[in-house]
């Protein structure tokens, strides 16, 4: 179940937009942040929405950012979209950055799990 891609929806937490959590997370399947997280991030896949913001480290899967992150983002596979801010330290196997995303960390591609 290491697919790239993950069509069920129920396999995903939503952390919606009035919601405001500090501390470690941990989820087998997906994550979508709506909402703000102080705290570290561990799950197969998670989307940070436009609304949602981070302060921690991500280790993921695959990784989207729509909104805010700040920290160490660790992933396979790392999409940084048009409205994607990102400040830290960025560690990847396949990445895309979108036109107008604000990347101001250091990228360097992610050491083999093997």
């Amino acid at each position: 179940m290491l697919g790239k891609t993950n069509d069920t929806e129920t396999d995903k937490s939503v952390i919606s937009k009035d919601m405001k959590i500090k501390g470690k997370i941990s989820a087998d399947g997906g994550l979508v942040l709506l909402g703000s997280v102080v705290g570290d991030i561990k799950c197969h896949s998670l989307s940070v929405e436009d609304t949602g913001s981070l302060k921690g480290n991500i280790d993921a899967d695959v990784v989207t950012i729509s909104g805010k992150c700040d920290g160490q983002v660790s992933g396979d596979v790392i999409s940084i979209k048009s409205t994607g801010k990102i400040s830290g330290e960025v560690f990847y196997e396949n990445i895309s950055i979108e036109e107008g995303a604000v990347v101001e960390a250091q990228i360097g591609k992610r050491k083999s799990k093997n």
